[in-house]
């Protein structure tokens, strides 16, 4: 339990503190193995495992590079349907303002100026909450708001091929925003984490273990290389477990767009 509270807090805090908690977590453990092969009252020691074939190392690697590229399919997964979800409402929410455009019953409802109002809560409001797993109050009565505005007018549609549209964009715009609103809850695999960051550690110890027989700067040396991989590949994972936090977030570009289009729109009316 104390694990995985530890784990959440860690993927929450900022970038650097993630660089610098991976960075010092893991040349910690390269200097400590080196220190403790070459102290006078160990090194008898450790040199009766002298003669450890140079191949010792390579399940240790290869379970670590398998689990590395698994982890970043999965999360380049999510982080790629995150990114979907948000270009879906972007083009829910155009379809949805061309329609009230073109539809008289609702062109004069004032519609525009709502979804106007809900872009700028959703990208100045609710996004900063959604990095800690929170929603905006106000965005979601806005967009409820204009659900509702809309329904009222809806039956004088009904039946018709507009109708059958505007009922097509009202539930592709609800299920694109219930979507990205979804992916606000980080999905953590404490297990697989932990096994990633144990099998980084028995990495380097394999490497230490052939260098034993090795002069003192060969292992070093390979520890140095081997430590600067592991913090090179596990800090991008790490990074990329939160979306709305940090150098690798998911965009919101495709809504910005959108409120840009609308801002002008506006501009132009006055």
């Amino acid at each position: 339990m104390h694990f995985k509270s530890f784990l959440n807090t860690f993927f929450y805090s900022p970038d650097l503190n993630i660089f610098l908690g991976i960075f010092g977590v893991y040349v910690a453990i390269a200097l400590f193995i080196v220190l403790i092969v070459y102290t006078p009252r160990l090194r008898g020691f450790f040199s009766s495992f002298n003669g450890i074939h140079g191949t010792f190392y390579s399940p240790a690697a290869t379970m670590f590079a398998l689990l590395a590229a698994f982890m970043g399919a999965s999360l380049v997964s999510s982080f790629n349907a995150h990114t979907e979800s948000i270009n879906h409402e972007r083009t829910a929410l155009m379809l949805y303002v061309d329609f009230i455009n073109n539809t008289p019953p609702l062109a004069n409802q004032n519609l525009q100026h709502q979804v106007k109002n809900y872009l700028q809560s959703a990208l100045d409001e609710e996004w900063p909450l959604l990095e800690h797993e929170k929603i905006s109050r106000r965005t979601g009565e806005l967009f409820q708001e204009i659900i509702l505005k809309t329904l009222k007018v809806a039956p004088v549609l009904e039946g018709t091929q507009a109708g059958r549209e505007l009922a097509k964009t009202l539930d592709s715009w609800y299920e694109a925003r219930a979507k990205r609103l979804s992916y606000r809850w980080k999905h953590v695999e404490h297990l697989r984490w932990g096994v990633l960051f144990m099998v980084a550690f028995l990495l380097q110890i394999s490497v230490a273990a052939v260098h034993l027989s090795g002069p003192r700067r060969a292992m070093i040396l390979s520890m140095g290389i081997t430590t600067a991989l592991i913090i090179s590949v596990i800090t991008p994972l790490v990074l990329n477990v939160n979306h709305y936090s940090g150098l690798l977030q998911v965009s919101k570009m495709p809504l910005e767009e959108v409120y840009e289009i609308l801002n002008e729109q506006f501009s132009d009316d006055r």
